[in-house]
């Protein structure tokens, strides 16, 4: 076998990807809507922190009303 044909030290063939290598969002998969996505470590923040800032949000808006 010649050395340029062999794969067996290729492991970055075989790799997923790294959480840093994952996009921030991604195509929802039936739809065109785009999502944040759970894999980047960006992406998991962003999910849990914009509930809360809505959550929030609504909160202030109905206490500042007395």
């Amino acid at each position: 076998m010649r050395p340029e044909n062999d794969h067996a030290g290729d492991h970055d063939r075989d790799r997923t990807p790294a959480a840093d290598d994952q996009p921030l969002y991604m195509r929802q998969r039936y739809g065109t809507r785009w999502v944040y996505n759970h894999r980047n470590p960006m992406g998991l923040v962003l999910i849990v922190i914009t509930p809360i800032i809505a959550i929030g949000a609504l909160l202030l808006m109905t206490r500042g009303g007395r």
